[in-house]
């Protein structure tokens, strides 16, 4: 008889493309540019994202770029929790309108990440902001 369901495929389920994708290897191991925060009073979007980037290497070490600063420090991660310990920096002074500080002190502020639509997200803590980056095209995954 027809009763409509079909053979089921052995093949591992792929995400949706707007699922929410919290493991670890997600995000390790590629170059994330900043692109934008949003919290419940305002949305800050990053006029060159280039230079606020961030790299999870897999050894728990963080590689930083803060605007004309470089840095770094060390991370912890599991499935769908982030966190940061010290952040540390060159202390260049940057150009005036550069988002160094911010960038730098909201992501000592980040508990928790999901990848979405190939984006990273990084949520601070009670819904009081989210950092939005995307893969640098030079480590885009095929």
């Amino acid at each position: 008889g027809c009763s409509g369901t079909q053979p089921r495929a052995a093949v591992e389920p792929r995400p949706a493309a707007d699922e929410f994708v919290r493991d670890p290897a997600a995000v390790t191991g590629i170059t994330w540019e900043w692109v934008s925060t949003t919290t419940p009073v305002e949305r800050t979007v990053v006029p060159e994202p280039g230079r606020y980037t961030i790299l999870l290497q897999p050894d728990g070490k963080l590689v930083a770029r803060f605007d004309c600063n470089r840095g770094g420090g060390n991370y912890r991660i599991s499935e769908g929790a982030l966190s940061f310990g010290p952040l540390v920096s060159t202390r260049m002074a940057c150009p005036e309108g550069s988002l160094d500080g911010e960038f730098m002190r909201d992501l000592a502020r980040v508990v928790s990440f999901f990848v979405r639509d190939g984006d990273l997200y990084l949520e601070m803590p009670f819904d009081s902001g989210t950092l939005r980056f995307t893969a640098a095209s030079s480590s885009k995954r095929p």
